[in-house]
C-alpha cells in the first residue's frame, strides 16, 4: 500500500461490475484501488459505498443482475475513469462530474444530493438509510463469479441479466475484449491546468532506457512480452522491425494514441538537444505501444514491452494516470531550455556551442549577430532562421527537384533524381530536400565532375542554389549541402544533393530513405547474419579485427537493386511508405 497519507480511498467499500479480476485491465484497476486503502467488496451487501461500472457497461445491467430497481441513493455509482482521476488529483473529486456517469444513471435530485456527500458523511447514512430489499426477499446476491466458485445456485440463475454476464460454455464472467479507459476533452483541460501532482516523481534522466538499446532487437525472442497469450512465439528474426509493416495509419485509432502522442513530443524534445540515444529509446518505446490491442496503463505491463525501460515505463504510467507528463511540461516551462533548443535550432549549432551561449548570457538571435563569434554557416543560419524552421509541403518538395532534375537531364538526359527522406516515404511535408542523383554506368568521379563541377554553378547563376553549407566526400560517394529557393518564393529551403554511383543504388534508396529505426533495424539482422550493409551494397564475409574493426569490405552480395537486397535479408518487400517505424 501507498503511504497512509496518500491512501485516499480509506473507508470507502467498493463493488466492481463486473466484479471479477478475471480481466487483466480490471484486475489491475482493483488493484490501485487497494494500494490506495479501498476495501474491495466481492459480494454485494449494505456496506458498498461505491459501484466502480466498466466504462462498456449500463447502469441497467448493474441494476438488473442485482435484482434491484434502482440502486440505493446513498451509493455512488461512477464510471472507471473515477478511480484514476482521484488518484491523479491525490484527492476525491466529486462524482457527479458529467464524465463520471454511467450511461442510463437516473439524474434524481435525491441520487444527485447524496452524491455530493464526502465518504466521511456516508457513515450515518448507512445506518440510517436501509439497503432496499431485492425481488424475492433475497438481501445478499454473489456475484457470477462468486457463484461459480463457492457451487451455489441463486434464484433467477437463468436471467437475462446474468446471462449477459455468464459464458454458456463455463459460466464466467464474459469480458469485453479491449475494455479502455475513456478520456475527454473537458477532462483534459482540467489536467493540465492541475498543480496538484507532486507526488508524482519526475525523472530528469532515462539511463536505463538508452542502455537497454545496447541489447539487439534479437534478443527478445519471445513475442510473449508485449501479449502473452494471444500470439505463438516468433523466429528470431520475425522480431526485427523491418520485417513487419509501419505505414503510421491508424495511429489516432490505436489504444494508446494519447500516451504516444506525450511520448512524441519527448521524443522530439531530445531530438532537438541532439541526445540521439534518447531519441531512439523513446521512439523505440512508441513503435512497442503502437502495435498493442489495448491501452497499458501500469508500469509493470510497460516495462514488459519490448525496449521499454523502467523509466519510460514509468512515465508511461503517468502519462494513462494524469494525461500529462511533467517532464515534457517543465521542458516547455523552463526559459534556458527554451533559448537553448532555439540556438540549437540554427543551422551549424549543436549542443555544446548552443550551451556556452547560453552560459555567456546570450538570449536571443539579436544578442548573436549583435556580439557572438558566428561561422559563415552559423549567420546564414540566424538570417533565414523563421524560413528554415517551416516545414515543406509535398509540393514544393517536388518543384525543387523538378528544377535540379531538368537541369540535370540539360546536360544529359540519362541523369536520374530520386527524391529521398521523408518525402519518399509518402509525409505530407518535409524537413528538407534530399535529392538522390545517378546516372546508368556513372561512378562516384564523373558524378563530382557533372553535378559538383557543373550543375551547382549552373544552378546557382539561376539563383536557385542561394548558399553552399557544406560539401562532403566520403566512402566513395559525395553530397552537397546547402539552400535553395524557387524563383516564385523568397523563402529558402535546406537542400542536399545526394551523388550515388550506379551500382550502389539500391542500397542508397534504402539509407537515404529511412527511417532511422527501420535502417538500424535491417543492418543490425544483416549483421546477425554475418552480412553487412550500408549505402553502398550489401557484403558478405567481412573481416573485422580486434573491437570489430572492419579489415575487409567482403565481398558484395548486391548494391544496385533495393528489391534484391530484402530477398537476401529474408525480409519481406516493405516500400518506403511502410517504413513509417
Amino acid at each position: 500500500m501507498v503511504p497512509e497519507a496518500q491512501r485516499i480511498f480509506t473507508g470507502l467499500s467498493l463493488y466492481f461490475f463486473p466484479n471479477s479480476d478475471a480481466n487483466k485491465v480490471r484486475k489491475r484497476r482493483i488493484e490501485k484501488a487497494k494500494e490506495y486503502g479501498a476495501v474491495w467488496t466481492k459480494v454485494w451487501s449494505n456496506n458498498v459505498t461505491h459501484v466502480i461500472v466498466d466504462n462498456k457497461m449500463t447502469y441497467q445491467e448493474v441494476t438488473k443482475f442485482l435484482k434491484l430497481d434502482t440502486l440505493p441513493p446513498e451509493i455512488i455509482v461512477v464510471n472507471e475513469t473515477y478511480l484514476f482521476d482521484c488518484i491523479s488529483y491525490h484527492n476525491l473529486l466529486d462524482p457527479k462530474a458529467r464524465y463520471y456517469e454511467v450511461p442510463g444513471m437516473p439524474t434524481s435530485s435525491t441520487v444527485v444530493e447524496v452524491a455530493k456527500l464526502l465518504p466521511s458523511e456516508l457513515s450515518s447514512l448507512n445506518s440510517s438509510l436501509p439497503l432496499k430489499p431485492a425481488k424475492n426477499d433475497i438481501q445478499i446476491l454473489d456475484t457470477p463469479s462468486a457463484s461459480v466458485e463457492s457451487g451455489d445456485v441463486h434464484q433467477g440463475q437463468n436471467d437475462p441479466a446474468q446471462d449477459n454476464l455468464l459464458s454458456p460454455a463455463n459460466g464466467t464472467p464474459n469480458e469485453p475484449e479491449n475494455i479502455s479507459f475513456g478520456y475527454n476533452d473537458e477532462l483534459s483541460a482540467i489536467m493540465k491546468e492541475s498543480q496538484s501532482l507532486k507526488h508524482i516523481p519526475v525523472d530528469l534522466e532515462d539511463e536505463d532506457d538508452t542502455a537497454s538499446l545496447a541489447n539487439s532487437e534479437s534478443d527478445s525472442d519471445d513475442d510473449s512480452k508485449g501479449n502473452p497469450s494471444t500470439k505463438p512465439k516468433k523466429s528470431w528474426q520475425e522480431n526485427f522491425q523491418c520485417m513487419d509493416k509501419h505505414d503510421g495509419a491508424n495511429t489516432d485509432a490505436n489504444p494508446n494514441s494519447e500516451t504516444i502522442e506525450i511520448l512524441q513530443q519527448m521524443s522530439e524534445f531530445y531530438d532537438r538537444i541532439r541526445d540521439q540515444w534518447r531519441t531512439l529509446a523513446y521512439r523505440k518505446a512508441i513503435a512497442s505501444l503502437k502495435k498493442q490491442s489495448q491501452r497499458v496503463i501500469f508500469q509493470e505491463d510497460a516495462v514488459k514491452l519490448p525496449f521499454v525501460g523502467h523509466r519510460i515505463a514509468a512515465k508511461i504510467e503517468e502519462i494513462a494516470l494524469t494525461r500529462g507528463l511533467r517532464r515534457l511540461d517543465n521542458a516547455k516551462l523552463d526559459p534556458h531550455d527554451q533559448v537553448l533548443q532555439m540556438f540549437m535550432k540554427i543551422y551549424g549549432v549543436g549542443i555544446s556551442q548552443a550551451s556556452q551561449w547560453v552560459q555567456q548570457g546570450y538570449r536571443t538571435l539579436k544578442d548573436l549577430e549583435k556580439s557572438a563569434k558566428l561561422s559563415t554557416n552559423q549567420k546564414i543560419g540566424i538570417a533565414h532562421y523563421d524560413d528554415l524552421q517551416l516545414r515543406i509541403p509535398r509540393a514544393e518538395v517536388e518543384h525543387h527537384g523538378a528544377v535540379v532534375r531538368d537541369a540535370l537531364r540539360q546536360m544529359d538526359p540519362e541523369f536520374q533524381v530520386t527524391v529521398g527522406g521523408s518525402y519518399r516515404r509518402g509525409a505530407l511535408s518535409s524537413g528538407d530536400v534530399d535529392l538522390i542523383i545517378t546516372r546508368p554506368g556513372a561512378d562516384a568521379r564523373s558524378l563530382n565532375i557533372s553535378a559538383i563541377g557543373t550543375l551547382v554553378p549552373k544552378l546557382e547563376s539561376a539563383g536557385f542554389l542561394v548558399a553552399a553549407l557544406a560539401k562532403t566526400s566520403k566512402d566513395t560517394g559525395s553530397k552537397w549541402h546547402g539552400c535553395s529557393k524557387l524563383p516564385t518564393s523568397d523563402v529558402w529551403r535546406r537542400i542536399d544533393l545526394l551523388l550515388v554511383p550506379w551500382d550502389e543504388m539500391g542500397a542508397a534508396l534504402i539509407y537515404f530513405t529511412g527511417n532511422d529505426i527501420f535502417n538500424r533495424s535491417i543492418r543490425l539482422l544483416a549483421s546477425k547474419k554475418g552480412m553487412r550493409l550500408n549505402q553502398r551494397g550489401l557484403f558478405k564475409d567481412v573481416m573485422r579485427g580486434p573491437g570489430r574493426v572492419k579489415v575487409t569490405d567482403g565481398i558484395l552480395l548486391e548494391g544496385r537493386n533495393e528489391k534484391r537486397i530484402f530477398e537476401i535479408l529474408g525480409v519481406p518487400w516493405r516500400p518506403p511508405e511502410h517504413r513509417i517505424c
